[in-house]
C-alpha cells in the first residue's frame, strides 16, 4: 500500500514538473509576449517614478527619455540635481494657481489611478457611430455632476475644449454675434465682469481684437436701468466661486440684450462648500480644477 501511494506521489510530481516546463517554454518562447509589453511599461514608469528629488520636485518619463537618465524638474525656489537647494532670491508667483497642491492625493492613489494606454489606441478622428465625442465620457461627466450635486446637465450639451480658456472665448465669440444680430446693431458687444475677476477675462478679450466684442471693465461700473435691465449689448462673465476672492456671485446684469456666462471651474466641494446644482443657460467647467491635472488642458 505505501509502494502505491509513493508511485502516485510520484507521477503527481513528475505531472506537475512537465506542465511547468511546458508553459515555462511557452511564455519565453513569445506564447505570452505580447502581453509583456504592458509589465515593461509599468516597470519603466515606476523606475522613473520611484527617483527621490527631495520633496521639492518631481522626474518626468519624457525629460526621462531626452536626457537619457532621470531628470528632476523642481519646484519653485529650489534648484540643483535633486531639488535639494533653497534658492533664498526667489520670487514668488501669485499672479496664477497651479493645481499641484493635489498630486499627493494621486501620488497617495498610484495604482488605481495610473493608467496604460497603448500607442494605437483610438486613432482615429471619429468613432464607430460617425460621432467625434467618445459617448462613454459625455455619460460619466453628466454622472460626475450628478453624483456631486454641483449641476444639472439634463437637456444640456456637453462640448469640451483645449481647456476652459478656449471654450471661454467660444462662447464670447457666439454669443457677440448672436447679440449683434439679434439687436440688428453694429457696435460690438460689451465684455463685463465683476472685480477682482480673473485676468485673463480682458486680457484674452483685448488680445483677439474683435470688432463683434470689447472688454469694458468691471460689471458694477456699466449702466443699467432702474429695472436693473441693460440698454446695450452686453456679455457678463460671473465665477463663482470667484477668483481670486473665493465669493459665489450671481449675475447682476439682466434683460433681453443681456447674455451670461457662468465660469464654475471652482465649484466643486474641494473648493467651496455646494449650496445647490448651477442651473445657467451656459456653464463652464475644468478638469485642472476638479483633479489637478492642468496639463491635459481639458475643459
Amino acid at each position: 500500500m505505501a509502494k502505491i501511494t509513493s508511485l502516485k506521489y510520484s507521477i503527481f510530481l513528475i505531472c506537475s514538473i512537465i506542465i511547468n516546463l511546458f508553459f515555462g517554454s511557452l511564455y519565453h518562447q513569445g506564447g505570452w509576449d505580447q502581453q509583456s509589453w504592458t509589465k515593461s511599461a509599468a516597470e519603466e514608469v515606476e523606475a522613473v517614478a520611484s527617483v527621490s528629488c527631495s520633496g521639492h520636485g518631481r522626474v518626468s518619463l519624457e525629460r526621462s527619455i531626452l536626457d537619457g537618465k532621470p531628470v528632476c524638474e523642481c519646484n519653485a525656489c529650489y534648484g540643483g540635481p535633486d531639488c535639494s537647494e533653497f534658492l533664498p532670491q526667489c520670487v514668488a508667483d501669485a499672479d496664477s494657481g497651479d493645481p499641484m497642491f493635489l498630486e499627493p492625493f494621486w501620488v497617495k492613489h498610484a495604482a488605481s489611478s495610473t493608467i496604460v494606454v497603448p500607442g494605437w489606441h483610438r486613432m482615429s478622428y471619429e468613432y464607430n457611430d460617425g460621432s467625434l465625442i467618445l459617448k462613454e465620457l459625455d455619460t460619466q461627466i453628466r454622472k460626475l455632476h450628478s453624483v456631486i450635486g454641483n449641476a444639472v446637465t439634463e437637456g444640456r450639451f456637453i462640448i469640451f475644449g483645449v481647456g476652459s480658456t478656449q471654450l471661454l472665448h467660444a462662447a464670447v465669440h457666439a454669443l457677440s454675434t448672436a447679440t449683434t444680430s439679434d439687436s440688428d446693431s453694429s457696435s460690438p458687444s460689451k465684455v463685463v465682469a465683476s472685480a477682482p475677476y480673473y485676468p485673463v477675462y480682458r486680457e484674452q478679450t483685448e488680445f483677439f481684437n474683435s470688432e463683434d466684442f470689447k472688454f469694458n471693465g468691471d460689471t458694477s461700473l456699466y449702466k443699467i436701468n432702474n429695472n436693473g435691465d441693460s440698454q446695450e449689448n452686453v456679455i457678463e462673465i460671473v465665477t463663482s466661486p470667484n477668483n481670486p476672492d473665493g465669493q459665489l456671485k450671481k449675475a447682476l446684469l439682466q434683460g433681453p440684450s443681456v447674455k451670461t456666462i457662468h465660469d464654475y471651474a471652482y465649484y466643486w466641494p474641494h473648493y467651496t462648500p455646494i449650496p445647490a446644482p448651477a442651473d445657467e443657460d451656459l456653464m463652464l467647467f475644468t478638469l485642472s480644477k476638479l483633479t489637478g491635472h492642468g496639463g491635459s488642458r481639458f475643459g
